[in-house]
């Protein structure tokens, strides 16, 4: 059989590889131009006990999603890996340790659940791993070795990448890891010689692999983030460690904060200094950080958070996938606060749309929620990232030499934007207070006073929607079912669409990275020229389709996914092809 794209998943407890195999497979993988996708599930526990998967899809083209389905599950845990059969296409494969042949009890044996539409492949993973390194250690690589046979892969593409992430362990290290690989390799040719094959066009250049995490803190630097403070919290903490990592480097600081309300109040101050300041968190910490939020809407002092959306409520799964936390990111402030909201689709809207996060924080005083998620966030891919670094650039609205003299912090402007200005500079004498306030900064409750400002706050989301991106729209122009999406699910409807079209079809999607402001006149339009609409989320309310119902009076199809693994591509085009059957009645 021949293929153009393979999704495999390896599956294990703690101590088995689970997740370097994936990076390894995943690196060879990119390292020959293939472009690749990967997805790594574990346990919530902190000492790392119970089950981990690592699911790596690679392909000849263009990745959108993780797909729908596994072509091969290498089941390293027995037990832990039956109900991951339930994931295999039909016709798909299980391969599984024999090392020990009837000595786990039938209830827990993989093979006693393999149905007839699954193939089993028997390896001796923990006989072979022993031969080579005298311990269980290398049972990935024996497994490597019967992947790279099984698919017809070429044996370099894996040595080289084992060569790499083994060297600086020493040549012993190297050695042992390779001889697993090589016996993983010679049984499954032996015992099994199957004429699977595995397109490759040679010639290709290598291609970088990277996390949503890493790019939107690579882009965070690059546009000249100088503090970041946070508290530890899964799915956000890569973003804090490279900020660790990198910003001392360049005059910057990073503080790990006691808790997340102290991290938006130091972000907070450092903004109200003059730097660019950001935050990284996921949904428990964004509820503690709403006050704060709050302070920098009232005080109008530029913030950016990220929350790297996680499943909830309360502490809820740490380690699985929601889009949950946008009610909270729009509403989550006493009175009228508003706040803007950005939600990037994939790796490279984290690096763009993070720098574009910072510079609307900036010009227009006032706090980002930029949402990215868990699958998002922890997800790496290959993709091919326009660096844009201008470490200085600066967006704040100074006063004239003029507007000095009787400096007014918060004076009524057309745009909604007064001029703002660092403390230790001439003429840096105002207040800053979370109270209602006048043009100078001080406290004031009178009714018009209140208006007056609340109008000034709101006044500056008008005037933000000229720099605002353009929506996309994605698919054929000419059909009237319409798809409304945001976030990482994104890729899954792209997906989705494409499978809906095969079947003939036609569909498109309107996409935005800003969720609060948006260019209101094209998602109008777009709505208008749609028969049916269906908005997919990771979430049990809808909550995007309640935003864009209050907005625009549209009454979409709701497909409300709440989640713990990613949108399933032929989910959405399924309802593509319902809505398709009800245009047609």
């Amino acid at each position: 059989m021949k293929y153009s794209e393979i999704t495999i998943r390896f599956c294990g407890i703690a101590g088995d590889g689970v997740v370097s195999s994936g990076k390894i497979l995943a690196g060879a993988c990119a390292n020959i131009g293939l472009h690749v996708m990967v997805n790594d599930i574990y346990s919530a526990e902190i000492r790392g006990l119970g089950k981990s998967s690592s699911t790596i899809r690679f392909a000849t083209s263009k990745l959108h999603s993780m797909g729908d389905g596994i072509d091969l599950l290498i089941g390293m845990a027995a037990k832990d890996s039956i109900v991951d059969l339930r994931d295999i296409k039909q016709d798909g494969c299980v391969m599984y340790d024999n090392s020990t042949p009837g000595s786990v009890v039938e209830e827990e044996s993989l093979v006693a659940h393999i149905t007839p539409e699954i193939h089993g492949y028997g390896l001796p993973i923990k006989q072979l791993a022993n031969e080579a390194s005298g311990t269980n250690q290398g049972k990935n690589l024996v497994a490597m070795g019967a992947i790279c046979y099984f698919y017809s892969l070429p044996p370099e593409m894996f040595l080289d990448q084992i060569k790499g992430i083994f060297a600086r362990k020493g040549e012993h290290t190297v050695e042992v890891n390779i001889k697993a690989f090589h016996l993983g390799y010679e049984y499954f040719k032996d015992n099994y010689p199957i004429s699977n094959q595995f397109e490759i066009n040679k010639g290709l250049e290598p291609k970088k692999l990277i996390s949503g995490n890493e790019a939107l803190a690579k882009g965070a630097i690059d546009c000249g983030l100088k503090f970041f403070a946070g508290y530890p919290i899964t799915p956000a903490t890569k973003i804090m460690e490279i900020a660790a990592k990198k910003l001392p480097k360049l005059g910057g600081w990073t503080l790990q904060m006691e808790d997340e309300i102290a991290a938006i109040s130091a972000v907070l101050g450092a903004s109200y200094a003059g730097s660019r300041a950001m935050t990284a968190t996921s949904g428990p910490g964004l509820s503690l950080m709403s006050e704060m939020i709050n302070m920098s809407v009232m005080a109008e002092i530029p913030a950016v958070i990220v929350d790297v959306q996680r499943g909830g409520p309360a502490t809820g799964l740490p380690t699985k996938v929601e889009q949950g936390d946008l009610n909270i990111a729009l509403y989550g402030g006493a009175g009228d606060s508003p706040r803007v909201v950005m939600a990037p689709c994939d790796t490279e809207e984290c690096y763009s749309g993070i720098q574009l996060a910072f510079d609307i924080a900036e010009k227009y005083q006032t706090p980002v929620i930029f949402l990215s998620d868990l699958f998002l966030g922890q997800r790496i891919e290959t993709v091919s990232l326009k660096p844009n670094i201008d470490r200085e650039r600066c967006t704040r609205k100074k006063p004239t030499p003029e507007q000095l003299k009787n400096y007014l912090r918060y004076q009524i402007t057309d745009d909604g934007v007064s001029p703002l200005i660092t403390p230790g500079e001439p003429g840096a004498v105002y207040s800053v207070t979370g109270l209602e306030h006048s043009v100078t900064g001080n406290p004031n409750y009178e009714s018009d006073v209140h208006s007056m400002m609340t109008a000034k706050r709101f006044r500056k989301f008008e005037s933000m929607v000229a720099d605002l991106p353009q929506a996309d729209i994605i698919g054929d122009k000419t059909a009237v079912i319409g798809i409304a999406g945001w976030g990482s699910s994104i890729g899954s409807i792209l997906e989705g669409m494409e499978i809906a079209l095969k079947r003939g079809i036609k569909s498109k999607l309107i996409k935005s990275i800003m969720i609060y402001p948006q260019r209101e006149n094209l998602f109008r339009e777009f709505f208008a020229s749609c028969k049916k609409i269906i908005v997919p989320e990771m979430n049990y309310q809808g909550q995007y389709a309640a935003l864009l119902k209050s907005r625009y009076g549209i009454r979409p199809i709701e497909v409300h996914i709440p989640s713990v693994n990613p949108v399933s591509p032929l989910k959405i085009a399924q309802k593509i092809m319902e809505a398709n059957d009800e245009l047609s009645q």
